[in-house]
Parts: structure tokens; sequence; C-alpha cells
């Protein structure tokens, strides 16, 4: 049985890793790439797949991490993160989440839904993405669907 102690600081550590994450949505919806590279390790690797599209995006270390988010142009919805699945285990944890977007791609209405899959190391007392993979089962035209 955890003590008192332990139970909050897992709380804490919980709160700190979801505020991570809508951190992340926030900026790199609003464009903000410069505040985004911060949230990684010097290690931090970015993917994203779309299934049946293969790896679309593999970004990996500091170098390419600092040139990948502040190019980043403002995204015309931010993406919504929810239903959050955190494993911690002292100053490293992995976790799952749920990412829906709907965004403006080539003058179309676009909607995909998938979910990240990700990896966290406490640095300097702050929770960091090392893995931050995401994984979505469609991303097609409003117009199309997804069915």
């Amino acid at each position: 049985m955890k003590t008192l102690e332990q139970q909050v600081r897992e709380l804490a550590d919980r709160e700190e890793i979801k505020e991570l994450t809508a951190k992340y949505a926030h900026w790199v919806g609003r464009g903000e790439g410069a505040k985004v590279k911060d949230l990684f390790t010097d290690d931090g690797v970015f993917t994203n797949t779309v299934e049946g599209q293969g790896k679309t995006i593999d970004v990996r270390g500091r170098e390419q991490i600092d040139k990948f988010y502040p190019a980043l142009q403002r995204a015309s919805a931010l993406p919504c993160i929810h239903n959050h699945i955190i494993e911690i285990d002292g100053d490293q944890a992995k976790g799952t989440c749920t990412i829906e977007v709907r965004i403006s791609q080539n003058g179309q209405s676009v909607i995909g839904s998938g979910y990240y899959d990700d990896v966290y190391r406490r640095e300097n007392g702050h929770w960091k993405f090392v893995e931050r993979n995401s994984f979505f089962y469609h991303m097609v035209p409003l117009s199309k669907g997804w069915a």
C-alpha cells in the first residue's frame, strides 16, 4: 500500500503530465513551435503515422526537434486530447491519450482520430516527452468521411 505522500506525488505527476500534453496541443495549434520544442528531452523523438499511409513524419534528437517545431504553421484548429492512461515508475512514465482533429487542409475540411503513445521522463524536476508517437486511424476530408 502506498503512503499518503506517495499517493499525492503520483497525483501531482499525473497532473503535470496531462498539462504537458495540453501545452503541446495548444502550442502546436497556435503555431508556437518555439515553446513546443522545450517540452522534449534532448534525445526526444516525434513520429506521426496515418494508417494505410505509412510513417509520414520522423523527428529525432534535439537538432531535428529545434528545426521541426518552430517551422510549424498555425493550424486552423486545436487538437482535442483526452482519455489519458498514465503509468508512472519513479522518474520514468509512459502513457496513451486519444486525439481528434478537425483541420483545414488544401481548402478542405479534414477530420482525423487516433492516439498518442508517449514516453516521459522527469528532468530537473519537470516532466518532458522522450517519445511522442502519434497514430491516426484516419485523416480524411469531411466530405468523404471515414467509413
